[in-house]
């Protein structure tokens, strides 16, 4: 399989470039060249992440995130040779700051960008962005290159991991025509593609879909997407506010970072609006109280959220070798799948909720006993549950489940 992608990408594959001639003019073409293979490569070893490091003792490193792991590609150094990547790392990462926006010659804070480009296969082209992140260090610099696909219509929940039950639960909420419904989870746990998969399954063409992102990673058709730009003055706030004057039906919200932004999320959902969002916590539960630390009364959360969705993601099985190693994977991994809980909030879950005043796993029991109370209609399926079912399935090892639970 490999083989077959590394000869569709290898000569077809060329970047789009996006930054005016006179910009071009101050890097050669070989300095293009060689950005070029660096994130062809990222394709050949279908990662996530590409790491470039340059540092003055240390010297050069370039490394790709595949399955949650850091490792280098022998692949890179087959079509360029090493020692002249790295005489070349500087004005590589000069080029990346041009085509992501950046100021090329601050090289005292950190900087964030994005562009995008063509990936020719057989004859079709796609595009794709990559969002850029620099960051000085102290003796050099470092540049991260997330990969993004810009085709979202192969990304579903089934395709994601997600089981049947969870899917039937989720395809209920989303008939749902206000309220809120938040995908937590830690950095690099996918819950911006999960967001993207519910945004697919709302698209029909007949409700208006405003984004407000940081950054936009990917465009989607058919809906209204909003940069938000700090720098000037264009937070998450202003554009959430204007928003809610746009007449929309479905308002997403890339991230709930903090408190004005939680305070008017929450209000849009009680105001006859679904709300979608991520944010940063452990597991569904643990969701309200980090609500509650940003300041919304638990009685406003009750009343405006409906679902929850934990997410983690874990090393999938491959299912040729069934994790015995052979020339696909060698390592019995193919892939990443996520292990997930959906909680939904019906009356009773919100009673259980309201009640507790320590949000934990005594707060799961119960929720787990309505589930054996109303067989037919769960509200709860935990990390654990969920791990069981894909270990019988022969999707995950075992091991995996000890490590999503905490």
């Amino acid at each position: 399989m490999n083989n077959k992608i590394n000869n569709n990408i290898t000569e077809k594959a060329k970047l789009k470039d996006f930054a005016d001639n006179k910009k071009n003019n101050i890097l050669s073409n070989d300095t293009i060249s060689y950005l070029n293979e660096i994130v062809k490569t990222g394709f050949k070893e279908h990662a996530s992440d590409i790491h470039i490091k340059f540092d003055m003792l240390e010297g050069m490193e370039i490394k790709y995130r595949v399955d949650g792991y850091l490792m280098e590609s022998e692949k890179l150094y087959e079509t360029v040779n090493k020692k002249v990547l790295e005489k070349n790392i500087t004005e590589i990462i000069a080029r990346i700051k041009i085509l992501a926006g950046m100021n090329v010659a601050e090289k005292r804070k950190p900087q964030d960008g994005s562009f995008s480009f063509l990936l020719n296969i057989k004859n079709l082209n796609k595009r794709y962005d990559i969002r850029a992140a620099y960051m000085p260090t102290i003796g050099g610099e470092t540049m991260v290159l997330r990969i993004l696909e810009n085709y979202l219509e192969d990304i579903n929940l089934e395709t994601l991991g997600f089981s049947n039950q969870s899917i039937a639960m989720l395809n209920e909420i989303l008939t749902k025509k206000y309220g809120m419904i938040l995908v937590s989870g830690p950095t690099g746990s996918g819950k911006s593609t999960t967001l993207k998969s519910l945004i697919n399954m709302l698209n029909d063409g007949r409700k208006k879909i405003i984004t407000v992102e940081d950054p936009v990673e990917s465009k989607i058709d058919g809906i209204v997407q909003i940069q938000v730009n700090q720098n000037i003055g264009v937070t998450f706030a202003e554009v959430l506010k204007a928003t809610l004057r746009n007449d929309p039906d479905i308002i997403v919200i890339s991230e709930i970072r903090d408190e004005i932004t939680a305070e008017i999320a929450v209000r849009a959902a009680l105001t006859g609006h679904l709300v979608i969002s991520t944010i940063h916590t452990n597991d569904a539960v643990s969701t309200l109280i980090r609500l509650v630390d940003m300041g919304i009364p638990k009685y406003l959360i009750l009343d405006s959220l409906i679902c929850v969705i934990g997410q983690r993601l874990v090393g999938k099985k491959c299912q040729k070798c069934m994790g015995e190693g052979c020339d696909e994977c060698s390592s019995g991994y193919s892939g990443r799948i996520s292990i997930n809980e959906v909680l939904v909030l019906n009356q009773e879950v919100r009673n259980i909720l309201k009640s507790d005043s320590h949000l934990g796993s005594e707060t799961k029991d119960k929720l787990k006993m309505l589930n054996q109370k109303y067989e037919n209609q769960k509200c709860f399926i935990d990390f654990v549950e969920d791990a069981d079912e894909k270990i019988e399935k022969n999707l995950i090892f075992e091991r995996e489940k000890t490590s999503i639970i905490f």
